[in-house]
């Protein structure tokens, strides 16, 4: 699902990237965590396969906050997903 379309429509194409990255240290032991970037160009019926993936992630994230967005095609305003206490929504206004 996130691995990049090397035929994306997309202006710049599509893009994945999964990176380990320092947090500090903490008791003389630095700390790791994951960083998830990926930008694809995705149809309407396999839109719903977000959902699965954001289930997978969001047990494991340990900050609460913005976790990303999405845009429909025609939209103009995009729709941004938030990580809170084990699960993922969307940022309401």
């Amino acid at each position: 699902m996130l691995f990049p379309d090397l035929d994306s429509p997309l202006p710049g194409g599509d893009v994945a990237s999964l990176r380990r990255r320092s947090r500090g240290l903490t008791v003389g032991t630095e700390l790791f965590d994951w960083e998830l970037l990926s930008r694809n160009y995705w149809l309407d019926d396999v839109m719903g396969e977000l959902a699965m993936i954001l289930d997978l992630i969001a047990p494991h994230v340990q900050e609460p906050g913005y976790g990303g967005y999405f845009r429909e095609e025609l939209d103009t305003e995009p729709t941004i997903l938030t990580f809170r206490n084990g699960t993922y929504g969307v940022m309401e206004f």
